[in-house]
């Protein structure tokens, strides 16, 4: 039998440390490709992606940047592990798998990128609910327009739309799968096909 030391390099709970951004930057990184993420202090460990994932992004990007071209949009379009960051809500970082950030909002915001127009993030078994509640919810806290979940499982593209109940933020969600094309807001016209996102992934 070995003892072993259960001294916590990092703390995982706001009850025994809650993280500034500053230091948050100064930890390491894991040892098996996952990363850190902060969300209001608190920390939280993300795994490592599974195919398809990497096939997602490369046509989602690709249909996405074909229409900013065609259409002559300004604006910048990002993958990890470039970051959405704030030092409100006690320090949160947000690495998305992707996301859209038109030239009105990189003038609005300056140097420090604290939102964006449109976030993807593709989901797996170890990652879909933290996604979709925390993570989700967090991005709507920090005024982005629009959330685009896409679930190669169930062949689905889940696309949240920020609005407003109660007087408080709030996503009104649409599910689009098989024979349908996901629709944007933000970018009027741009439409994704569910069935080529997905073709020859599942």
């Amino acid at each position: 039998m070995q003892a072993l030391d259960t001294a916590p390099e990092v703390s995982f709970s706001p009850l025994l440390h809650s993280y500034t951004l500053e230091e948050f930057w100064s930890l390491p990184d894991p040892d098996d490709r996952s990363h850190y993420e902060l969300i209001g202090g608190c920390l939280f460990m993300v795994p490592p992606p599974d195919p398809p994932h990497g096939s997602i992004d490369s046509r989602l990007n690709k249909s996405l940047v074909q229409y900013l071209l065609a259409h002559q949009k300004d604006g910048e379009v990002h993958h990890p592990r470039e970051p959405i960051y704030t030092d409100r809500f006690a320090g949160t970082y947000l690495e998305p798998d992707m996301m859209y950030v038109s030239q009105e909002l990189l003038e609005r915001m300056g140097r420090k990128r604290t939102s964006a127009d449109i976030v993807f993030e593709y989901l797996s078994a170890s990652n879909a609910i933290y996604d979709r509640t925390t993570k989700a919810h967090t991005y709507l806290a920090l005024g982005v327009r629009e959330l685009w979940l896409v679930d190669h499982s169930t062949m689905t593209v889940e696309v949240r739309y920020a609005t407003e109940r109660k007087a408080k933020p709030a996503w009104e969600t649409w599910r689009y799968s098989k024979g349908d094309s996901a629709e944007s807001r933000v970018l009027a016209g741009w439409q994704v096909s569910v069935d080529e996102l997905f073709a020859g992934l599942v």
